[in-house]
């Protein structure tokens, strides 16, 4: 086992710092099980989109069939607009105190319609140079002799207009559009990624996302290192404040619009969000637009919550991913065999691994290795399960067979329900019970007797079938086999298990009577078939005793001892006395069965080692109540 455990705690240190691709698709389900169970965020207040949307193409359309639509809806019913229409929003957004604006259109050529449409955009990029961003694009080729290679797409008609006197930046005001898009078990990355690492790694000069440019553009700067991020996206679209560029296009509307104080002072996005369709980049959350996908990674820059690994290198996050399950197995080896304490365990450790896991997530916007400890965790349970069901198992067949040998079958299952209570009595525990001693009278001068006629195994046999039936007698009153003492049987009524003191001590006296009343038909048979019969004597006395297995470690039982088993010994001994007498039993006995069966005094007799006792009895069911003896001075002691 130990070396089991070892080996699960090196898999999950293995699977969380060096991962294979299928195992990081798994861990990305986890991940965004994760991000659901956080749910949405709030987003931040100075990120504002304006979407060209299905409402500024339908407003488009309906202007458009006016007989005299106003200027600046010409052209907005179909995408791509007029270049002159993303001019005027720039002019309004700045005008209500836009910090920067980032157009997420790639302009690639003159515009199709003509070079007035150019030539309004570009004025307005010169008038607004340094607050704002165009997108730009690398996009996969095809040649038939050089083959699959990567083209950088720019606005090139516009570069000069972004370009700040005395810039020394090769492309101003430009930025990526590209974002890598997840799979193979990779997760949703930052837009710098594609720029700063994807594109080095192509032998491409690195050019910084459009996310970049337009922060650079406000005067702000990332909070986190990008390229090295995840997109920790807030929630379903739509997150963001967002307005129709329609409306922002029409002054009416524009001039009373209650978004429009949103602006002053923030970075605003615009692009086109018409109806996706399920079409965009997957997330927890649902398909995400370009648009708010741009959004997302902005804020993420701005707030510096983009997500990542932690720890970042392999080999801490193997230890990290090691440490709970080196605990759990230090913990389970030294744990009881019992099944259910070592799954509680086992479930409260996953428990608090998911708990943490997602408190980082919610808190620090830090992945920590989650699925490889997870599934460690469930790999020992289930082998340490089986493990313990199986010490269990064992330890169950060695305490039935323990106590097997003392009490009724259906009492082992009682004691078996609690195997800590069964253990806490062998060990020893104080109990209040009644103790039974039963004693063939003269039976050592019947032995001498017998084995001087060349009858010993007659004897045996015959001592055999007593007790046998004795046994019988005894367990089905309900009592404990306590030990054989030659031909004396001790017994033990409310060990291991107690029906309650009263019950116990009835149940005593009456499996007295029958053990009489089974001796009596033993003797009739042996009378029948020419053996001798015998007579015994029994004793009861109730009090408290100490029980439990004693001995050494190579010879064990089960017993009782205390004052209270030494009185009822004495007792025994005591109804040679009372050759009519059923039994004998001490005061308490006879004050716990009282008025359930008619124990009559017998006066007060002097008891070695224990002193005066108050003696009652019954009459054997066979007898008329006997002449009592008298005791007194000359009065003889019960001895062992």
């Amino acid at each position: 086992m130990p070396l089991i455990s070892v080996g699960f705690v090196a898999v999950a240190g293995l699977l969380a710092g060096w991962p294979p691709r299928l195992w990081r698709g798994w861990e990305r389900i986890v991940e965004a099980e994760l991000l659901r169970l956080r749910g949405g965020r709030p987003v931040p207040a100075n990120v504002v989109l304006v979407a060209i949307d299905d409402a500024s193409l339908q407003q488009g359309a309906w202007f458009a069939a006016e007989p005299e639509p106003p200027p600046w809806a010409a052209g907005t019913s179909t995408l791509p607009w007029p270049r002159a229409r993303y001019a005027e929003l720039i002019e309004r957004l700045r005008a209500a105190g836009a910090r920067a604006v980032a157009i997420n259109v790639v302009f690639e050529g003159a515009s199709g319609r003509g070079a007035a449409d150019d030539a309004a955009l570009r004025a307005a990029l010169h008038r607004h140079r340094g607050h704002v961003a165009l997108a730009a694009e690398v996009t996969e080729t095809q040649d038939s002799q050089a083959g699959t290679g990567l083209a950088l797409v720019l606005p090139e008609s516009f570069s000069a207009a972004l370009a700040q006197p005395g810039s020394v930046v090769d492309h101003p005001g430009l930025g990526l559009a590209n974002i890598l898009p997840p799979g193979g078990g990779e997760p949703l990355r930052h837009p710098e990624f594609f720029g700063s690492v994807l594109l080095p790694a192509q032998q491409l000069e690195p050019f910084p996302a459009l996310s970049t440019t337009v922060l650079a553009q406000a005067g702000l700067a990332s909070r986190q290192p990008d390229r090295r991020r995840e997109l920790n996206v807030y929630g379903a679209e739509p997150r963001f404040a967002r307005i129709s560029a329609w409306e922002v296009l029409d002054p009416s509307r524009w001039g009373r619009h209650p978004l429009r104080p949103r602006v002053a002072g923030a970075v605003v996005l615009v692009g086109p969000v018409v109806a996706q369709g399920g079409v965009g980049l997957p997330t927890p959350f649902g398909p995400l637009s370009g648009l708010e996908t741009l959004a997302t990674a902005t804020a993420n820059s701005l707030a510096g919550d983009g997500l990542a690994p932690w720890p970042a290198n392999p080999w801490g996050r193997a230890a990290l991913a090691m440490a709970p399950v080196a605990l759990a197995a230090l913990v389970l080896q030294r744990q009881s065999s019992q099944a259910g304490r070592r799954a509680g365990l086992l479930t409260a450790l996953l428990a608090l691994q998911v708990l943490v896991a997602w408190g980082a997530l919610r808190w620090t916007h830090r992945w920590l290795p989650l699925l490889p400890p997870v599934t460690a965790l469930v790999a020992l349970a289930a082998v340490h399960g089986v493990d313990a069901y199986r010490l269990e198992g064992r330890e169950r067949r060695r305490l039935r067979r323990t106590f097997e040998r003392y009490v009724a079958p259906s009492v082992v299952a009682e004691i078996l329900a609690t195997p800590e209570e069964a253990e806490t009595i062998l060990r020893g525990k104080p109990l209040t019970v009644t103790v039974l001693f039963c004693d063939i009278k003269g039976f050592t001068t019947m032995t001498m007797r017998r084995s001087a006629a060349g009858q010993t195994g007659a004897l045996v046999a015959q001592l055999n079938t007593y007790l046998a039936e004795m046994v019988e007698v005894i367990t089905a009153h309900g009592g404990t086999i306590d030990k054989f003492i030659g031909d004396c049987v001790v017994a033990v009524f409310g060990s291991p298990l107690s029906r309650g003191l009263h019950d116990e001590a009835v149940a005593a006296v009456r499996c007295a009577l029958a053990m009489g009343e089974a001796l009596q038909r033993l003797n009739d048979r042996w009378q029948a078939s020419g053996e001798e019969p015998i007579a015994n004597g029994v004793g009861l006395a109730s009090g408290t005793v100490v029980a439990g297995q004693i001995g050494s470690p190579r010879r064990m039982e089960f017993t009782v001892i205390g004052e209270t088993v030494n009185l009822a010994a004495r007792l025994e001994s005591l109804t040679r006395q009372f050759p009519d007498a059923a039994l004998l039993c001490d005061q308490t006995t006879a004050e716990l069965v009282a008025g359930t069966l008619p124990l009559e005094s017998m006066g007060c007799w002097p008891l070695k080692g224990v002193g005066d006792v108050t003696v009652y009895g019954l009459p054997r069911p066979s007898h008329p109540r006997p002449g009592l003896p008298q005791p007194g001075p000359g009065a003889p002691e019960a001895s062992s």
